[in-house]
């Protein structure tokens, strides 16, 4: 069941505190895998992988600063901030090490974790992360950005629908649509987006949080997946992404930007696979 975990708040002063919003299963392993999800996605995302991996292990999603019911100031929702709230998660619940896996942003945060805290993470699995985006994908995130800046946040869940779902997935579940659309916009709050786009969507070239000047800090164990259509992280960047870190990689054929969700047993078997090698 879902739960409020406070931590400190820097960014809000420095005696402040706010609360993540964590749903934490106990199973039998004595590793916790930690999950993270994309931008807009919530603990409800995670909900049909949830169940059956707290089967074979304890297991914990959580909502980043600027996500769903997570209660944390947005003056600082960058990857530093993010890192620096992941730890204190980890204090919170008294978890020393733990499993890591993270979509898209998520993936992003949990590769900044993993390189910067390293006595934290056992293993790592990050999906739908790209070494570098392309023009491609550059570009799809530039039309995000517009669509967000209408300040409708039922803009940006209809422009970025069919860039995050490959199109089988959307033609076989055409009639979920509208309800996506609606689950995304009233679970979250636009001024938590807005703040989470601007402090980890507009990186200067040079920054150290980019996945290229990250990925050789990563010392741990690495698995990235990737859909064979996935536009805005392409396979062969995350492959490239695999190779930067020493790590594996797997493909996914058929699947877009969103494989947990896309293809949700395969995704699972090759995590729990992985994690237990």
């Amino acid at each position: 069941m879902p739960e409020s975990i406070t931590i400190p708040d820097p960014a809000a002063g420095p005696d402040a505190t706010g609360v993540l919003r964590v749903d934490h299963r106990s199973g039998p392993s004595e590793t916790t895998l930690v999950l993270l999800g994309g931008m807009t996605q919530t603990l409800a995302s995670w909900s049909g992988q949830l169940r059956p991996m707290s089967e074979t292990r304890s297991v914990m999603a959580y909502e980043a600063r600027g996500q769903g019911g997570t209660a944390l100031s947005l003056h600082n929702c960058g990857f530093d901030q993010h890192v620096n709230d992941f730890e204190a998660l980890l204090d919170a619940k008294g978890l020393e090490q733990v499993d890591l896996a993270g979509f898209s942003f998520g993936g992003r945060v949990s590769l900044a974790i993993a390189a910067t805290l390293p006595h934290r993470v056992r293993r790592l699995v990050v999906s739908g992360v790209a070494l570098d985006r392309g023009i491609l994908g550059k570009l799809i995130v530039q039309g995000w950005i517009a669509a967000l800046e209408t300040g409708n946040l039922e803009a940006l869940a209809r422009v970025s629908l069919p860039d995050i779902l490959g199109p089988a997935y959307l033609e076989k579940n055409a009639h979920l649509v509208e309800g996506m659309i609606k689950a995304s916009t009233s679970r979250n709050d636009y001024a938590g987006v807005k703040a989470l786009f601007e402090h980890t969507m507009r990186l200067p070239a040079d920054s150290p949080w980019h996945a290229r000047a990250l990925a050789p800090a990563v010392k741990c164990p690495v698995l990235t997946i990737g859909g064979t259509l996935d536009r805005l992280a392409p396979p062969a960047e995350v492959r490239a992404l695999a190779d930067a870190c020493g790590g594996e990689f797997l493909e996914v054929d058929g699947a877009g930007h969103t494989v947990a969700i896309e293809a949700p047993q395969l995704w699972r078997e090759a995590v729990e696979r992985f994690l237990d090698a």
